[in-house]
């Protein structure tokens, strides 16, 4: 079987799209965003208890407006765990955050 190969904008030709290859300790799944966050708002809120290495609020493709929920990536497990003890249950933007360590797609 041929490897995926990338073909253009979110499109990939054979079976799998490539995963993040992020440590799954340090993933954050971040749920209740207000539609209005940003990926900006996210790493800067997240920045306040380690090092952000990525942040992303997931867009609907159709409308590109916010799907509610995003992922934050800590630069190691100790900050991912500070982070979600720290966050969850906390309000930004007026919406109470659901907070915790992504569980994997496998």
């Amino acid at each position: 079987m041929a490897p995926s190969q990338y073909t253009g904008q979110n499109s990939y030709e054979g079976e799998r799209r490539p995963r993040d290859e992020a440590a799954p300790d340090t993933k954050l799944f971040v749920g209740n965003i207000s539609w209005g966050c940003s990926d900006k708002e996210l790493a800067e809120t997240f920045g306040q208890h380690g090092n952000v290495l990525n942040a992303v609020v997931l867009k609907d493709r159709e409308t590109g407006r916010s799907r509610g929920f995003g992922f934050v990536t800590m630069s190691s497990p100790e900050e991912a765990s500070v982070a979600v003890t720290a966050m969850d249950g906390q309000t930004l933007d007026g919406r109470q955050l659901r907070v915790n360590l992504a569980n994997s797609r496998s």
